[in-house]
């Protein structure tokens, strides 16, 4: 597709002429974007409004194109009214997902837990690196990386059984540190 010359205005499957686009786009333009700017008091939105109205009567079938006129502002006060509608959905949707957060429970974002969520994974990393490496490793890939224990087994050349043990032990050394106190909650 070619680029469209500077100042032309962008349109859909418009059957009309680019003159007759452009003729719109002169003629109501500035009156669109004041009519929208003056509902929602945002200049970008209202001028992406107005190229929306242009190109929908653009878009309308010939035989109501004799008068234009008459459908302008009435598509611009129906893309307000459109507008409106779905910012009341969105709001009603926050609104319902953050009354649903305190009936399940969802802990709220504050600096304390942030620390302790931390703190505590540090204390986890710690654990972890104090363990043997073939330990620390087996236990990465089964609990981290989800590889399963008979997977394990064969790349390390040991027995399921083993597995189990060398994860039972990382796992005893993360207990350990609720019991001495090194958890934070």
């Amino acid at each position: 597709m070619a680029p469209r010359p500077r100042g032309m205005m962008q349109q859909r499957t418009s059957s009309l002429p680019g003159f007759w686009t452009e003729e719109l786009d002169a003629r109501y333009r500035g009156a669109l974007c004041a009519f929208f700017r003056r509902r929602i008091g945002n200049g970008a939105e209202a001028e992406e409004l107005a190229q929306e109205v242009i190109v929908r009567v653009c878009d309308m079938p010939e035989g109501q194109m004799e008068r234009p006129d008459s459908y302008v502002f009435t598509i611009a006060a129906n893309l307000l009214r459109d507008r409106a509608r779905r910012d009341a959905v969105r709001a009603s949707y926050r609104e319902a997902i953050l009354a649903d957060s305190d009936r399940w429970d969802v802990d709220r974002r504050d600096p304390e837990r942030i620390l302790a969520g931390r703190q505590n994974l540090a204390n986890v990393a710690g654990a972890l690196r104090s363990l043997p490496e073939r330990t620390r490793v087996i236990f990465v890939l089964y609990r981290l990386e989800g590889m399963p224990r008979r997977d394990i087994a064969d790349a390390f050349g040991i027995s399921v059984s083993a597995v189990e043990k060398h994860i039972a032990n990382a796992m005893r050394a993360i207990i350990a540190l609720k019991e001495n106190d090194q958890w934070h909650s």
